[in-house]
């Protein structure tokens, strides 16, 4: 899924749940919250290590995030592969271990979190969800490799440019006239032919 209704989505059920947080009981580890389906809930996460668990605050970040020696904890999933010792925030939900960048934005599915294409030491957010690492263009999770990556400007959180591609996300939008190009909105923009929908793009 490209778009970003999901984002939505997932911000819709972070919210639902306020002050969750992990605690330790008799041995085990919890996530604690609330939801209005639910009420109050403990829910326990299997095979964590409470005796080196431990609740890890970021800022502006709308995710319950633990660790313990082996693992990263979000929202009570194990982050696969992630190196609970060099973990880090870097800004705009975008994190990183010692081996790849971790984006906690938007997805499709716990599989999207890790993204093993970029390289960590030279990860750089531009704006909003757009990154790079030198060599791909990110926006969130997606990666995309464009000639003249030098020249990318972000128009908004979807829409961007290089000197010579529209890119929406991480699609290089086709059929469109460069110079009188616009943006309308998140989902949609124009040039002096037609105007150019998300939806059309996929």
């Amino acid at each position: 899924m490209k778009n970003k209704f999901l984002l939505f989505i997932l911000i819709a059920i972070l919210f639902t749940s306020c002050e969750k947080k992990y605690i330790i009981k008799k041995e085990s580890v919890y996530l604690k919250g609330w939801s209005e389906a639910n009420g109050g809930y403990e829910r326990l996460i299997p095979n964590a290590d409470s005796k080196t668990f431990e609740n890890m605050e970021f800022e502006d970040v709308n995710c319950t995030f633990g660790k313990d020696k082996y693992h990263v904890y979000m929202d009570g999933e194990i982050v696969k592969k992630c190196d609970p010792k060099t973990f880090e925030y870097i800004g705009n939900y975008f994190f990183r271990d010692k081996n790849a960048i971790y984006f906690f934005g938007f997805y499709n599915s716990i599989d999207d979190w890790r993204i093993t294409s970029i390289n960590p030491k030279k990860f750089k957010i531009i704006k909003d969800y757009w990154a790079t690492d030198g060599e791909y263009l990110l926006n969130g999770y997606q990666t995309l490799k464009v000639e003249d990556l030098n020249s990318f400007v972000p128009l908004n959180e979807n829409w961007g440019k290089t000197k010579t591609q529209i890119i929406y996300q991480t699609e290089i939008v086709k059929n469109v006239d460069y110079d009188s190009f616009e943006v309308i909105d998140l989902y949609s923009g124009k040039d002096k032919n037609h105007t150019i929908e998300s939806s059309d793009i996929f």
